[in-house]
């Protein structure tokens, strides 16, 4: 007798729970075809906005810029070219760090852009997965790109954003 009052409450709830959805969906009409095409609307207002903000860096160029800020062949002079050096010490710092990483087995052939987004004016983020000598699978890691002087170069929360994995 217990055991089917346990059962009764739980049947009860799914029974529940399908009519409701059964309602929901015989209510939806053309007001929902409307929501969806705004929506629709919205999102590829969003995503041109998107690539006008992001102009002259897509994936391809975000992975230039950071296999060569990662590569241990890359000399200092060469480094800052590709680096926002606002911050002095910036290029040598990275250049520790990937002196160290690259011994790791994390070669420029590791990191590999996935997509670009906005993040502000001159600012994008390049989604980059970085498979791990390691790990089974690669690890996706936001890194922040800046235009500076015309040129996309990567940003100082990049930098250190890399060199805090070496710690």
């Amino acid at each position: 007798m217990t055991v089917s009052r346990k059962l009764r409450r739980p049947a009860a709830a799914v029974v529940a729970v399908a009519a409701v959805a059964t309602v929901l969906t015989a209510c939806s009409g053309s007001d929902d075809t409307a929501a969806t095409t705004a929506a629709t609307t919205t999102t590829q207002s969003a995503a041109a906005t998107e690539t006008a903000a992001v102009e002259g860096l897509d994936a391809a160029k975000a992975q230039e810029i950071i296999r060569t800020a990662v590569s241990a062949d890359t000399s200092i002079e060469d480094l800052k070219k590709v680096l926002d050096t606002s911050l002095p010490g910036v290029a040598e710092a990275l250049n520790g760090f990937v002196k160290g990483a690259a011994k790791a087995g994390y070669t420029p052939d590791v990191y590999t852009v996935k997509s670009v987004r906005a993040d502000g004016q001159d600012k994008a983020i390049a989604v980059t997965a970085i498979k791990s000598p390691h790990a089974p699978e690669p690890v996706d890691l936001d890194l922040a790109m800046v235009r500076k002087d015309g040129q996309w170069k990567l940003a100082g929360p990049a930098v250190t954003t890399l060199t805090s994995m070496g710690r």
